[in-house]
């Protein structure tokens, strides 16, 4: 729906064309001023699309109005009606940027094919080509962005199938294979030049990929992007030929040639770091290529060799050759997608948490002591996002009421992990309920407060800007809450109103119609008339006859 803004100092002016206007085959958003600068303070606060304003009028003309417009909206098509049919006037208004001039004697039919024409025009504008072709501009731009989300995405553990990654790495442009494995690096900057200043890190982290890719882009397929704690990481696939076929089984003879190489590959990289960078960095690097399933477990197997303290703390160089792989590895990697609940929660991804959580107890299962080990690490992850999302929601004091809030604090207040699991999937349940109950409260009571103000000021402005500011949401936003939780729109609820109120003052009082019309918001009497009899199919008069027969 495309926004209209109707702008005269002549009030039947205006009232007639947003009536006009506002009938269900036109697709406008009606918004009304009666002088250049009622018409500037909703610009300032609202896009407009189409800007259909007299042209002579006190203080600013709507000429001036118009430039005034473009500068904060340049997409707006501007119509300008007037009552003087001069050269000079056509031609000031076409040279300020105007799409059509129409005369306000030539009646209703040249000014709807002019805003007909607009609408036209700006469909034409955002048609879909070129919004494909708009997004895939600002997509190349913003590529490096995506991609390190994407991929610390599945570090983290995000779940993805063959299809889905090879759907995303064509979009983001990853050079590699998706239903191949892959070789994982991790670099750390152990410590930076002392002449270094804070902008200068980024630079030095892609001149540090830039040795990595000139050492191993001959044999390698690679990806590179910055991940938490400020790792960077490598995923490497051996190109056709090396190492083995591109298709044979990762786990044979040829892993060990490989993992030499690329030992001996990161140790040049490491001197050529120190000589031409000034720079000393660790690396570890996996023994053998990784599944896609399994690259969060082994990824944290990798990082976690930094702070065992093996070597010599700086310019280390190790791979996972030692460490050894099992049940505790896999439990770990399942520990390590913890993270990913707390995002599940903030988006109210009710199934999604429920199945990661069964998924990552069922790997705990139940141990004969959980007070050290996985067990106590996830207990601890957990109960922090619990606590965020509580403080956050402001529940502690409510949820107090209904459970025992201090079990989230101490491991030993559980007498089992089956205990405890429990307790995390009330907590759980009660966050969710309590959001789903939130939003239809807090959408109730705004429904509640438009219909309210609407009832109090049916003599005053009840643009669908003033109820948004109101209600301290956007006019779009309000506009699509009010009819999904109504089934109607603002509009007919106004409407409504205003005419019940009218047949009960026509009535049940001695008014005057035009005093009755000002009642109900409308300062024309011809207006008020031509809405009442629209709405009821009689006039003022005929209502006001038949219900004293009654």
């Amino acid at each position: 729906m495309y926004r209209l803004l109707i702008v005269d100092d002549e009030p039947i002016i205006v009232e007639g064309l947003s009536e006009l206007f506002q009938q269900p085959e036109y697709p406008l958003e009606v918004y009304q001023a009666f002088d250049a600068k009622e018409a500037l303070t909703i610009a300032r606060k609202l896009r407009m699309d189409i800007l259909l304003t007299d042209i002579e009028m006190p203080e600013m003309n709507g000429i001036e109005l118009q430039r005034e417009v473009s500068r904060l909206w340049p997409r707006c098509k501007s119509i300008f009606l007037t009552g003087y049919n001069e050269f000079d006037y056509i031609q000031s208004s076409i040279r300020a940027g105007a799409i059509d001039y129409v005369l306000k004697t030539e009646g209703d039919d040249p000014i709807v094919a002019a805003v007909s024409k607009a609408v036209g025009d700006i469909s034409e504008e955002v048609t879909y080509e070129n919004l494909i072709a708009s997004a895939r501009t600002q997509l190349r731009l913003a590529l490096p962005t995506l991609r390190k989300d994407y991929l610390t995405g599945l570090l983290l553990g995000d779940v993805s199938s063959v299809k889905s990654r090879e759907s995303q790495f064509a979009e983001l442009d990853i050079q590699l294979e998706a239903d191949r494995s892959v070789v994982v690096c991790v670099g750390r900057i152990d410590r930076w030049r002392e002449d270094s200043a804070g902008g200068d890190k980024p630079l030095f982290t892609y001149s540090i990929n830039n040795i990595f890719e000139e050492f191993f882009s001959r044999d390698f397929k690679l990806v590179h992007f910055s991940a938490e704690w400020n790792r960077l990481v490598w995923l490497m696939q051996p190109k056709e030929g090396k190492f083995g076929p591109a298709d044979s089984d990762p786990m044979r003879e040829e892993d060990a040639d490989l993992h030499a190489y690329m030992l001996g590959m990161l140790e040049s990289v490491q001197m050529a770091c120190q000589q031409y960078l000034k720079l000393v960095c660790s690396f570890v690097v996996s023994s053998e290529p990784y599944d896609w399933e399994s690259l969060p477990a082994k990824y944290d197997r990798l990082t976690r060799l930094f702070g065992r303290g093996l070597g010599l703390g700086n310019q280390t160089l190790l791979s996972d050759e030692r460490s050894v792989a099992g049940d505790e590895e896999r439990m770990r990697g399942k520990i390590k997608r913890i993270r990913l609940l707390d995002r599940y929660l903030m988006q109210k991804e009710r199934e999604r948490f429920v199945a990661l959580f069964d998924e990552i107890m069922d790997a705990i299962g139940d141990p004969p002591s959980f007070h050290a080990g996985a067990p106590l690490e996830a207990f601890y992850e957990m109960a922090a996002i619990f606590i965020s999302h509580m403080n956050r929601l402001e529940v502690f004091a409510e949820l107090s009421g209904t459970m025992d809030i201090g079990k989230l604090f101490a491991i030993h207040e559980h007498a089992s992990w089956r205990e405890a699991v429990t307790f995390f999937r009330g907590v759980a349940e009660q966050l969710f309920e309590h959001m789903a109950e939130g939003n239809e409260q807090e959408t109730s009571e705004v429904v509640d407060r438009i219909q309210a103000y609407v009832e109090e000021n049916l003599e005053g402005d009840l643009s669908l800007n003033r109820l948004s500011d109101h209600v301290y949401l956007t006019p779009f936003y309000l506009s699509r809450l009010y009819k999904q939780k109504t089934g109607h729109s603002i509009s007919d609820y106004i409407t409504k109103t205003r005419v019940e109120k009218a047949k009960r003052l026509l009535g049940e009082t001695p008014l005057k119609i035009h005093e009755v019309g000002m009642r109900v918001g409308y300062e024309s009497a011809s207006y008020f008339t031509r809405f009442f009899k629209k709405t009821t199919h009689l006039t003022p008069q005929e209502f006001r006859d038949s219900y004293k027969k009654l």
